[in-house]
C-alpha cells in the first residue's frame, strides 16, 4: 500500500513514515499541498495522511484540490486541536476520517484498514 503524507512538521513526517514503512507500507512525504499535487498527478497512491493545519491552507480547503487531482484517494485528516466545527468541516469536505495529532499508531492502523474494501466471501458451488 502506497501512502502519501502531507505535513509541515518534520518530526511528524519522520515518525509516521518510519512507522508505516516498518509495517510494510510505502510512505512518501511532502510538506505542502503545492509539493504533493505534482506527485499525485504523476503517481498512484492508496491513501493520504493530511495535516489539517498547513501553511497557507487548512485541510478543509486542501481537500477539494486533492479530490480534483485524485478523486478516489481516501484522506485521513490529522488535527492537533480538534473542535467539533473543524471535524465537521473536514468530513463535509471529504475527509475519510479524523485522527488526533500526535497520531496514535494503533488508531492509525485501524483507520488504514478501514479504508480498504472488505474482502469478498467465496461462494461455494
Amino acid at each position: 500500500m502506497r501512502i502519501i503524507i502531507v505535513d509541515d512538521d518534520y518530526y511528524t513526517c519522520q515518525t509516521l513514515s518510519r512507522f508505516l514503512e516498518a509495517k510494510g507500507f510505502s510512505a512518501q512525504v511532502h510538506n505542502t499541498i503545492a509539493e504533493a499535487v505534482p506527485t499525485l498527478l504523476a503517481e498512484d497512491f492508496d491513501l493520504m495522511l493530511l495535516d489539517y493545519h498547513l501553511p497557507g491552507v487548512d485541510g478543509s480547503d486542501a481537500l477539494p484540490i486533492i479530490h480534483e487531482v485524485a478523486p478516489e484517494l481516501p484522506v485521513i485528516m490529522m488535527m492537533n486541536k480538534t473542535t467539533r466545527e473543524n471535524r465537521e468541516m473536514a468530513l463535509r469536505a471529504g475527509a475519510f476520517c479524523i485522527l488526533q495529532n500526535p497520531v496514535n499508531h494503533r488508531a492509525l492502523l485501524r483507520a488504514i484498514r478501514s479504508t480498504r474494501p472488505a474482502p469478498r466471501e467465496k461462494v461455494s458451488k
